[in-house]
């Protein structure tokens, strides 16, 4: 049984969905960009069992196979185009492995569809500015999958170098939520979740989460449901039985 994430709603979002449509979501919520529509989903992972190659003078034996575990949330309407990848088992300098935000500078997408990020591997923690630098690029999605190359390195006066070579990402599932009229909602999700239920709940934690019986339809190669408003609040996820 797999159940899309929790997510946490800032207040004013959360207040403006409930005033507007006293209908909420249980998150990941995508409220649709135009630049994204190629993608099934803005949030990727990486497939179990990627690995990654370290390489430098401080790594023991020079050079190091390591298990690479990200997820990467991509915002390509953004101004450049970003990229936000939480890896859980992030290296550097042959140390243990340890959580770490990577978040890019700059982005484009190149002539053959895919696009590359570039950006500081540290800022996050040493937000002044590091010599340890990446450069990415990613596949155009096939299938709704993405392959990840590029590197992560030292830019100063020694080897240190993290390569990752077709390793594959695939999207999570996402829920995107727009108005029909006054009194309708149009929830939609990635054909790519075919087989995952929309259910909803009336509070959260929930007492149960019941089944979604609209039948769900093709509208610009998403499922969609059109569901009436009305005065309660509900939460939706995507669970795959």
């Amino acid at each position: 049984m797999k159940t899309i994430r929790h997510f946490h709603f800032g207040p004013r979002p959360a207040e403006v969905l409930r005033n507007m449509l006293a209908v909420s979501l249980v998150l990941p919520l995508h409220l649709a960009l135009p630049a994204c529509a190629a993608l099934p989903s803005p949030v990727y992972q990486t497939v179990p069992g990627a690995m990654v190659q370290e390489t430098g003078d401080r790594v023991p034996n020079g050079s190091r196979v390591v298990p690479l575990f990200a997820t990467v949330t991509f915002n390509l309407a953004a101004t450049p185009p970003s990229l936000t990848a939480v890896i859980t088992n992030a290296v550097l300098e042959g140390g243990a492995p340890f959580t770490l935000t990577v978040r890019s500078s700059s982005g484009s997408q190149q002539v053959d569809g895919s696009w590359r990020f570039t950006g500081d591997y540290l800022r996050d923690i040493q937000p002044s500015g590091t010599q340890y630098l990446f450069d990415w690029k990613f596949s155009a999605p096939t299938n709704g999958q993405m392959v990840w190359n590029g590197v992560a390195y030292w830019a100063g006066g020694h080897i240190w170098y993290v390569t990752i070579s077709n390793v594959a990402v695939v999207p999570l599932p996402w829920l995107d939520l727009s108005p029909v009229g006054p009194a309708s909602v149009r929830i939609t999700w990635a054909t790519n979740f075919a087989d995952y239920r929309l259910e909803h709940a009336n509070s959260l934690p929930p007492l149960t989460w019941n089944t979604v019986t609209n039948v769900p339809i093709n509208v610009d190669d998403h499922l969609a449901v059109t569901l009436d408003i009305d005065a309660l609040e509900r939460f939706y996820r995507l669970r795959k039985p």
